[in-house]
């Protein structure tokens, strides 16, 4: 239901054999391609990734080794950007979020929504009553406040689920506050100029309590030698015809080029 409303795209399904054997395939493939340590002073790369999960920096040559996994769907590692191996990386935090206002919402989504969730809350409500006797006093207390909000908020969303024209409805995950780390990068194109790209990379899966249960690895591909903070990030036509220019004087933030005109060179080749 969540895919239908968000637009999000379904992931792919796999019996449990075909998922296991390519993500062990793809876990060796990880383990074993060489990693690029990254060098902040060297390296155009801005921001913190600290708060994501874990990621390897691997040589664009390593790319072709991927190939073979490039459509798989797996939930715990990410090939952020197979065939655009980076050469300059932003990294920043992005509250990621959907919103759907009621005009977004037919009235069997929304007749759906609240039946689900009065479900989810009625199951809720019968399993805390089902173990009040196995509790101590406080505990006892403590639940039984659970359950009462329970049983209110399902009389109020029954209220509304009996005169729908009466409400209007909003569906949004925006109070969950879902921060992903995002990479905003620059690659190169065959045709020699640069675009820009980007993604959210996967977050370690932790408890409430904040204890990692669950690792998630991201694989970043750089061009070992663009991503060196030196290199020119102009379409390269720009830069081989500047080049062309023997002369040339910084002036204030710009600079002033110039050569003898074609013409003249034929000219004084004959003087």
């Amino acid at each position: 239901m969540e895919d239908e409303l968000t637009g999000h795209a379904k992931r792919k399904h796999y019996d449990k054999q075909t998922y296991a054997r390519l993500l062990a395939q793809f876990t060796q493939l990880m383990d074993e391609v060489p990693k690029l340590r990254p060098n902040r002073d060297a390296w155009d790369i801005e921001g913190d990734w600290a708060s994501t999960g874990v990621i390897h920096f691997v040589d664009m040559a390593y790319q072709p080794f991927f190939e073979t996994i490039r459509d798989f769907d797996c939930r715990t590692i990410k090939m952020v950007n197979l065939d655009r191996p980076a050469v300059r990386i932003t990294f920043y935090r992005k509250h990621r979020y959907f919103l759907l206002k009621d005009k977004d919402l037919t009235p069997d989504q929304k007749q759906e929504q609240i039946k689900q969730y009065i479900d989810d809350l009625t199951v809720k409500a019968q399993m805390l009553e089902s173990k009040l006797e196995s509790m101590n006093a406080t505990k006892q207390a403590e639940t039984k406040g659970l359950i009462g909000l329970h049983w209110e908020q399902v009389k109020t969303w029954r209220e509304i689920l009996d005169n729908p024209t009466r409400y209007e409805m909003a569906v949004s995950n925006y109070s969950r506050q879902h921060f992903y780390v995002t990479a905003n990068y620059k690659y190169r194109l065959p045709s020699g100029d640069y675009a820009n790209a980007q993604e959210h990379l996967l977050n370690t899966q932790r408890d409430k309590l904040g204890n990692i249960t669950q690792v998630r690895y991201n694989i970043f591909f750089v061009d070992p030698v663009e991503i060196l903070r030196d290199h020119p990030y102009q379409n390269r036509e720009v830069e081989g015809y500047l080049n062309n220019f023997p002369v040339k004087s910084e002036v204030g933030r710009m600079t002033i080029y110039a050569r003898l005109r074609p013409e003249n060179e034929v000219v004084d080749s004959f003087k």
